[in-house]
């Protein structure tokens, strides 16, 4: 782990301040060496003493509030390398209230991260929808899978009115048919009759022979027939007829199922359109996806409330034992629970430190050099020898008390 994130609400003004000062350096002298730039710049004149000397003074207070500001970076650093140590260094019944509570820190923080990175597959609108309407839903769905089925039976039912009309026209136009081939043959008969009616008035009237026999046979026959088409001729009507009612009947219904069949429709195709599903199945599975992510939306309220409790136990018991910073052992439970984080932890505040300490040796140096610098110049100030005297023993007076 980073020490920087152990602290980094404390001093993260001042990271930031040093993090783009060092990048000016970088940018600027690039070329030059450290201890270079520490140096001070040999005077060339004389006449210009004062100047120098003051310039001196600014860089003194410049390196003396940087002393100030490692030093406390560096008491903060040792502060957290006690509270390790102590760490190390309690007993283990002691310690086994902190490691229940780190546990319970770790193992639920680590849920929430998860469950804050897993993709929700409901948008945020699509849940607030479902949220609106979730005392419905069921009823909703329940409605719609009704509706649904009542289409599927319509279209049946059209399906065979539309054959029925099919059927019924296709009667109408058989019996029509067969009226038109019994017109035919009434001509025909009719016809036929009379012929034979001339012929035997012919043999009547001109062979004098006896007639009424096969006049009256003709005339039966004829007869026969005629009642015969007529027959056919009534009963083709009454196909027409009754082709036509009921042709007329099923257009009816038809009709009637049509304009149901059209609201339901509407009520389904709104209903999809409602809630962004294709049909019943998928508002189900739409459902089903609220009702799980809203299972998991309170199974992280909980787990926040519980990371809030064990975190709370954790820094209170941290107090107890006069912990420097107890709070930010939140970030770093698996420290307290796994001695090889706490030992990594350890190692990187160590080196943080003895970089500090090699920052504040520097800062020392630097303004000792200076000040000897600066003394070699105040016996010609003249009259502002002794203030600017005075100046650089109060600036080794702050330097000291730091």
């Amino acid at each position: 782990m980073i020490f920087s994130k152990l602290f980094r609400s404390k001093s993260k003004n001042k990271y930031e301040r040093e993090d783009y000062e060092e990048e000016q350096a970088r940018t600027r002298y690039a070329s030059l060496d450290a201890d270079v730039l520490s140096r001070p710049e040999p005077l060339r004149d004389d006449t210009s003493s004062q100047h120098y000397v003051v310039d001196l003074c600014e860089q003194m207070i410049d390196a003396s509030r940087e002393l100030e500001s490692t030093r406390e970076e560096y008491q903060l650093v040792t502060n957290y390398l006690n509270d390790v140590q102590t760490l190390e260094d309690m007993p283990k019944e002691q310690k086994a209230p902190l490691v229940e509570y780190a546990t319970h820190v770790a193992k639920l923080d680590t849920q929430r991260s998860e469950f804050l990175q897993t993709e929700h597959k409901l948008s945020e609108t699509q849940f607030a929808q479902m949220q609106e309407a979730e005392n419905e839903l069921p009823d909703v769905i329940k409605r719609l899978k009704a509706n649904e089925t009542y289409l599927d039976a319509i279209r049946k039912d059209l399906s065979y009115l539309e054959g029925e009309k099919l059927e019924w026209s296709m009667l109408r136009s058989d019996a029509r048919h067969q009226q038109k081939v019994m017109r035919k043959m009434s001509v025909y008969l009719l016809s036929l009759f009379a012929a034979a009616a001339v012929l035997f008035a012919i043999l009547a009237l001109v062979l004098r022979q006896n007639t009424q026999i096969p006049m009256m046979i003709a005339a039966a026959l004829a007869a026969v027939l005629g009642v015969y088409i007529l027959v056919k001729y009534q009963n083709a009507g009454q196909d027409i007829r009754r082709a036509d009612v009921n042709r007329n009947h099923a257009i009816s219904l038809e009709n009637h199922v049509k304009i149901k069949y059209v609201n339901i429709k509407n009520a389904v195709d709104y209903t999809c359109e409602k809630y962004h599903a294709r049909d019943s199945r998928d508002l189900e599975h739409i459902y089903e996806l609220y009702q799980e992510e809203v299972r998991e939306r309170e199974k992280l309220r909980k787990t926040s409330d519980e990371l809030e409790y064990y975190s709370r136990q954790l820094v209170l018991a941290l107090r107890e034992r006069h912990f420097y910073d107890a709070s930010v052992w939140i970030n770093h439970a698996n420290a307290i629970i796994d001695s090889r984080e706490m030992v990594e932890l350890k190692h990187d505040l160590i080196a943080r430190r003895q970089k500090l300490r090699s920052q504040i040796e520097y800062n020392i140096n630097t303004i000792a050099e200076m000040k000897q610098e600066a003394m070699r110049y105040v016996s010609s100030l003249g009259t502002n020898g002794p203030q600017v005297q005075q100046i650089i023993h109060k600036i080794e007076e702050i330097s000291a008390s730091l």
